[in-house]
């Protein structure tokens, strides 16, 4: 790999310019991941599966960045000989290209495939050692990209094993929700059920795999965390922010946990004091990944 020196108005960086989601997915199957640490997480995650695969697949295909983040990236980047790294003059050019000023100097773009399906997690999930603590994170219907992006750094740190998505959740892969995640979205494993699946996907892992299914819900007969004694294996499920966890996953559920809270937190008598889905998915999967 020699990087190539570029001005703001080689045609070659066209696909860098007024990056948006929509028109990069839907014009040229590419996404965006900006930032230097980013970019090296996510370039790192490249290398690691063409050792172990795991779903879905985002491919690296081009990199723009300023000299000092070439630099800083020389020794990733060497590992992709065929990868093109266009190197502009500086952050100004970048931000000239790109149209905003939140790449931190580096903006690579990734060659998106199809979503990984249930059945290819589950077979990723069938290979390598089983931790002693061994869970999945379940996104039921989050559509708020950053609850995604924080939800999946959360499964990332705390050592979950893969992630499953509801049709209706957000991408993990769009351009906000990876920086949000730290790229630990290219980290994990993860699926989206497709809608005739969901959400007995859930039930299938379970019988192929021994999860228990346990819903992060306040309802009447939830357990407090504190009391509850998480299983080996678990498929922990989240919901959104304004519905929660859907009444069918509740029905399936072999558990449903609440996180206790203070009673004078509430404003009114009918507004009980409620965490983020974000923050609610890191006190729980501590409790249950401890």
């Amino acid at each position: 790999m020699t990087p190539v020196d570029v001005e703001a108005s080689d045609p070659r960086l066209d696909a860098f310019r007024g990056i948006r989601d929509r028109e990069l997915r839907g014009t040229l199957g590419l996404h965006a991941i900006e930032s230097e640490r980013v970019v090296r997480r996510f370039l790192a995650a490249a290398l690691r599966r063409r050792i172990h695969p795991i779903p879905p697949v985002l491919e690296p295909h081009a990199l723009l960045v300023t000299p000092d983040s070439c630099e800083r990236l020389a020794d990733i980047i060497a590992h992709f000989p065929a990868l093109a790294v266009y190197r502009c003059a500086g952050e100004q050019a970048l931000h000239e290209v790109t149209g905003y000023t939140m790449h931190s100097g580096a903006v690579a773009l990734g060659i998106r495939h199809n979503d990984g399906s249930i059945g290819e997690l589950s077979a990723c999930l069938a290979h390598g050692e089983r931790p002693a603590r061994d869970v999945l994170v379940a996104l039921d219907g989050i559509t708020q990209t950053d609850n995604v992006g924080a939800i999946f750094r959360n499964a990332a740190s705390f050592g979950a094993r893969g992630a499953v998505l509801s049709p209706r959740a957000s991408d993990p892969f769009l351009r906000k929700t990876l920086r949000v995640s730290m790229a630990r979205a290219v980290n994990i494993p993860w699926a989206r059920a497709r809608a005739d699946e969901w959400p007995s996907c859930l039930d299938r892992l379970r019988r192929e795999h021994g999860y228990a299914i346990i819903a992060g819900e306040d309802t009447p007969s939830a357990v407090d965390l504190a009391s509850f004694r998480p299983p080996a294996r678990s498929i922990v499920v989240f919901g959104a922010e304004q519905d929660g966890v859907s009444r069918a996953v509740l029905d399936m559920a072999d558990a449903v946990v609440r996180i206790p809270m203070s009673d004078l937190a509430g404003a009114l008598a009918d507004d009980p004091p409620s965490l983020n889905v974000s923050i609610a998915s890191a006190v729980i999967l501590h409790h249950v990944l401890a």
